[in-house]
């Protein structure tokens, strides 16, 4: 196999809200990207405010993300940015991301925990019906420019808790730097129960993968990725970008993380194409 031959899969890559869908085209042409998840867009971060975003404007980008999804069918996946602080009712929160889900056709859902815990049991209605309806669920994990002090609530033991809802697939970002061994020690709870057949799993893997978008330096990076892939190994790492529709910004991304796993650590073509393309497929469809 010629690595250079595969087309990657992102997983994270930002919209603006205003993208058409010849953007869109045009970036993941730029980039050589086969698929891509695509957030929708929440006009409120990078800001010094917690403002949540309102039910209109959720409605609004929804609409617009949805409409690329089905122009470009099978190579966009939207994924609906959920922020729980739009409405304190949990079962019209479900309502309105099941409308965004079902009646909208969205690929899965992203969230970055900002004035709440991933772990409250207030939220294991949404999980609950994130499994019913089979689809994954991409979170901010680690320092985060997203909102003010939204770090405190991304810790990655805070997924631990997560672990009962076995069919959820569950993206935690950036090897939740600058927490990385304390994620890689939630990922081998996940794993090593299942390796050595202590629980079963619907899928023969753990229900949990990061994403290796970088949050690190390069000169952090470079380890986060070397104790990944030896501790948990290429099965449970995904190529992310964490850039907007930017075919150029994509491409870099891509070639920085490939010269990591490839010219520095010298891991496999196979544990590459793990990484870059297989690993993401598995994320979206859960097979």
């Amino acid at each position: 196999m010629n690595i250079l031959s595969i087309k990657i899969c992102d997983s994270h890559i930002h919209s603006s809200g205003k993208e058409t869908v010849s953007d869109v085209e045009k970036a993941f042409d730029k980039a050589d990207i086969e698929k891509g998840a695509v957030i929708s867009y929440h006009p409120h971060l990078l800001k010094d405010v917690w403002t949540p975003i309102g039910v209109e404007e959720f409605r609004e980008f929804v609409n617009r993300l949805s409409n690329i999804q089905r122009m470009l069918k099978d190579r966009v996946y939207g994924f609906v940015f959920v922020d729980p602080r739009m409405l304190s009712n949990i079962n019209e929160l479900i309502k309105l991301i099941e409308w965004a889900l079902v009646d909208k056709e969205l690929s899965g859902v992203k969230m970055i925990p900002a004035g709440w815990y991933p772990y409250e049991e207030r939220f294991y209605p949404l999980y609950e019906k994130l499994e019913e309806i089979n689809t994954p669920i991409l979170f901010h994990c680690g320092i985060s420019w997203g909102f003010p002090d939204s770090s405190r609530f991304c810790r990655p033991v805070f997924w631990e808790a997560l672990m009962r809802f076995k069919k959820l697939r569950i993206a935690l970002a950036h090897i939740c730097w600058p927490w990385v061994d304390e994620a890689l020690a939630v990922g081998g709870r996940f794993l090593y129960p299942i390796r050595y057949g202590y629980i079963s799993s619907p899928y023969g893997r753990p229900q949990i993968i990061f994403d290796i978008s970088s949050g690190a330096p390069l000169q952090w990076k470079i380890d986060a990725l070397f104790k990944a892939i030896t501790y948990l190994g290429a099965e449970m790492l995904m190529f992310g970008s964490d850039c907007s529709i930017d075919g150029e910004c994509i491409k870099n991304a891509f070639n920085r993380d490939l010269m990591i796993v490839k010219e520095i650590l010298a891991r496999s073509n196979e544990e590459i194409e793990k990484i870059f393309k297989r690993n993401f497929e598995w994320f979206i469809k859960g097979r």
